[in-house]
């Protein structure tokens, strides 16, 4: 039987229909590169809640001087390997528990509402929720008392705020033994490799150190000892900046 051309094409309209959809891996992809950017995007706001949540929670003014002392006297590691950039997935997996920190005292620059814990050692974890210390013989209120702490995106956690400070502002610093005062006399950027920023002072300073905006470069914050204060002779400025219990400057 001979088929007209109008069968032929309705023939060959069937076939075609029955063909199936390719997968379009472009779009699926695209696809999931939203939803990760979208899941990234939320976790950065839980980020922000632990670490200020666990910075908050160790600060000085939760301690007493019996603790610091006892954290004073805990094994910790100097491994400035160890440090890497902060981020969400990080902060968010590792699980780390700010009980289990050896906090040593606190720091607070009341210009730009700085209040944070100091922690023995040089690690991540410690990093997330404060300041670390950089050398196993620091002393507050001798040489040079160096400290360094990640730079957040929010500008008020860690130690962001000191792209904000400026000189002639005061920087305190508690070992519930003692307030010490530090006044601000320089504010460097330099190359992560200018390790010379850490060598031993013969007058008493302090160092503060954290990335810059581009997390290439560090900012490094000094101060100059102005004075030392017991603390129970610490004035409502200091009790203030370190919240601490009217009794413990009792």
């Amino acid at each position: 039987m001979v088929q007209t051309r109008a069968q032929r094409h309705q023939k060959r309209n069937s076939r075609g229909g029955k063909k199936k959809k390719r997968f379009n891996f472009r779009m699926f992809l695209g696809f999931l590169l939203i939803l990760v950017a979208v899941g990234l995007f939320a976790m950065n706001p839980i980020k922000d809640w632990m670490i200020a949540h666990g910075s908050e929670q160790n600060t000085v003014g939760n301690f007493t001087r019996e603790m610091i002392e006892a954290n004073n006297k805990k094994e910790v590691t100097y491994n400035f390997d160890d440090i890497q950039n902060i981020d969400a997935l990080s902060v968010i997996s590792d699980g780390i528990n700010p009980n289990d920190l050896p906090v040593v005292g606190g720091i607070a620059i009341p210009d730009v509402g700085m209040n944070l814990p100091i922690y023995k050692g040089v690690s991540n974890e410690g990093m997330y929720y404060g300041a670390g210390t950089l050398s196993p013989d620091q002393q507050m209120g001798k040489s040079n008392y160096s400290l360094a702490s990640h730079h957040s995106i929010h500008k008020n956690l860690l130690f962001a705020p000191l792209l904000r400070v400026q000189q002639g502002q005061k920087i305190y610093l508690t070992d519930l033994d003692k307030v010490y005062v530090y006044e601000i006399d320089s504010i460097q950027q330099v190359p992560a490799t200018a390790i010379e920023v850490l060598d031993p002072t013969e007058d008493p300073t302090i160092t503060l150190i954290t990335c810059d905006s581009d997390l290439v470069d560090r900012i490094v914050v000094k101060g100059s000892l102005v004075k030392t204060v017991p603390i129970d002779e610490a004035s409502d400025d200091m009790i203030k900046a370190f919240e601490l219990p009217q009794t413990t400057a009792a």
